[in-house]
């Protein structure tokens, strides 16, 4: 009979933990807990017994793990789960100096990124412009560098669970918003 050994949460976190003592560099960081995330989706039944959640509804963001002794650009990684409502959209932001893992469990997101382009590059006056969008399924993963600008949205047409892993909690960080409307930006309330 073969035995079937499953990824946990608890040998996630002890995977990123050591992410972080065995490199300084954020995209090798970023990189290696994303392959890591994406093990972990694939495991099945982990989330929901973290959650609980009711059939419908249960919307907003969950915690799942505050590591305060390891994450970038400072210690305080935090692990979350957010359960989307159908069409959740929001403005383009960045992630000031820390990195964000996205992956999705179930449902799917479209990511939108975004980028200032000057006079000079195809336009008369500053702005922020569209760069490209991608739909991240049940099971893909994407993660987003320090001062990237992205935006996500749910397209499953019902409820979406995205598991996000940020390498430094993002209430902790100076951090920005963007309107493509009218070219403007503030800073994210923490």
């Amino acid at each position: 009979m073969t035995q079937t050994v499953s990824y946990t949460m608890e040998g996630f976190l002890e995977d990123v933990k050591h992410t972080f003592a065995s490199t300084s560099d954020p995209l090798a960081q970023a990189r290696e807990v994303a392959e890591n995330l994406k093990t972990l989706l694939a495991t099945p039944g982990w989330l929901e017994e973290m959650l609980d959640l009711p059939e419908e509804g249960g919307y907003g963001p969950k915690s799942l793990h505050l590591e305060e002794d390891a994450g970038h650009p400072g210690p305080g990684f935090w692990l979350m789960a957010s359960v989307q409502k159908p069409d959740q959209d929001n403005l383009p932001h960045d992630h000031g100096n820390a990195w964000v893992v996205y992956g999705v469990y179930q449902g799917a997101i479209e990511q939108t990124k975004w980028r200032w382009f000057y006079p000079g590059e195809g336009v008369d006056q500053l702005q922020i412009k569209e760069t490209g969008q991608f739909i991240q399924k049940e099971g893909a993963v994407a993660f987003f560098l320090p001062g990237e600008i992205h935006n996500t949205r749910n397209v499953t047409g019902g409820r979406a669970l995205v598991v996000r892993l940020e390498s430094q909690k993002l209430d902790r960080l100076t951090r920005y918003q963007y309107n493509p409307e009218d070219t403007t930006m503030r800073v994210m309330d923490r």
